[in-house]
C-alpha cells in the first residue's frame, strides 16, 4: 500500500512542473495580464507545496511561512490588478 506521505511528494514533484512550465509563460507571455496569471500560478504552487513539505516532514513552520507567502501572493495580484485598471499602484 502507497504510504500518504509519497503521494504527497508525487504531487509536490508534479506542483513544480507546473510551475516551471507557468515560468515559461511568464517569460513568454504575449500580454502582461497573462504573465501576471503565470506569477500566480507559481505562488500558488509555491503555496501548496510548502504546504505539503509541512506535512511531510512534521514541521508546522512552513505552515506559517506558507500564509505569509498567500497573503503576500494575494497583495501582489491585487496591487498588479489595480495599476492594470487605472495606471497607477497608490493615489
Amino acid at each position: 500500500m502507497i504510504a500518504m506521505e509519497q503521494v504527497f511528494l508525487v504531487v509536490a514533484i508534479i506542483l513544480v512542473i507546473t510551475a516551471l512550465i507557468a515560468i515559461y509563460r511568464a517569460v513568454k507571455g504575449p500580454t502582461l495580464p497573462d504573465r501576471l496569471v503565470a506569477i500566480q500560478v507559481i505562488g500558488t504552487a509555491t503555496l501548496i507545496v510548502l504546504v505539503l513539505i509541512a506535512y511531510i516532514t512534521n514541521q508546522p513552520l512552513f505552515i506559517d511561512v506558507a500564509l505569509t507567502y498567500a497573503l503576500l501572493n494575494f497583495l501582489l495580484a491585487v496591487i498588479a490588478g489595480r495599476y492594470l485598471i487605472t495606471g497607477e499602484v497608490f493615489k
